[in-house]
């Protein structure tokens, strides 16, 4: 596995509030993360780096799984902790009231690869027969509109309300994740904020990523440099993982 991540305030923000992290356990599994903090002023990138400092410690300390029910039940755990941990901040101090994060994140496994998913930060995939897609859906009132066909996805380019969350870390008492296993072979993960997402439409990300002789060094420098062309409005996060063949621990 090769790893490669880079985070930017952006041209018009003045505080990075986004972060990221690729830790290990004891057991060689592998947890990449990324955070966007949410709230403004009010301390999003303590929501972020207090979700990213938890989970990567709590994995670090781990020996491995045994079984996808106890790789799941340690999800909802930890993440239900990582959730009060920031709740209890944002309720206590004044000036962390209305701070919360999104969280993406792949986490692999001799269970398998898995996929986790709160806010509208997103998980793309590059499959190994080809296709890119993205393997996350977004938490937020847009996009629940969009599914119920209440706007068509032309009129969602043009609503204020898409950056309206309706799931993340710390804003809420209960969080209920999205977990998705990657059953098919992939070849190359893409994690990212919204300041990528966001700004650069998704058929300039699938065609950077599918430049089979650039280095994902390279990839992540094209992608960074495509958000800022495309105004760097917003802190920006751009992770790659690309797996080998000795990595697909897949199943069917």
């Amino acid at each position: 596995m090769k790893f490669f991540g880079a985070t930017d305030t952006g041209l018009v923000r003045k505080n990075n509030q986004d972060s990221y992290i690729i830790a290990f356990n004891e057991g060689g599994d592998v947890f990449v993360m990324v955070c966007d903090g949410i709230g403004g002023h009010r301390s999003g990138d303590v929501a972020s780096m207090t979700a990213i400092n938890y989970l990567s410690d709590v994995f670090s300390s781990t020996s491995g799984f045994e079984s996808e029910e106890q790789l799941l039940s340690w999800l909802r755990h930890h993440l239900s902790k990582a959730n009060d941990e920031i709740f209890t901040l944002a309720a206590t101090r004044e000036e962390y009231q209305g701070m919360g994060t999104t969280l993406v994140a792949l986490l692999v496994t001799k269970q398998g690869q898995y996929v986790v998913n709160l806010g509208d930060s997103r998980c793309y995939c590059l499959f190994s027969e080809g296709h890119f897609q993205c393997c996350t859906i977004d938490h937020n009132v847009l996009n629940d509109l969009i599914r119920s066909g209440e706007v068509s996805i032309e009129e969602a380019q043009r609503n204020k309300q898409k950056n309206y969350l309706t799931n993340a870390l710390g804003v809420w008492n209960n969080i209920k994740a999205d977990v998705f296993r990657i059953k098919d072979s992939v070849d190359l993960f893409l994690l990212c904020s919204d300041g990528l997402h966001g700004y650069v439409k998704e058929e300039v990300i699938e065609s950077i990523l599918k430049q089979p002789r650039l280095s994902l060094q390279t990839k992540n420098r094209k992608l960074m440099q495509a958000a800022m062309e495309a105004g760097g409005y917003d802190n920006v996060t751009v992770v790659l993982v690309q797996m080998e063949e000795k990595d697909r621990v897949w199943k069917k």
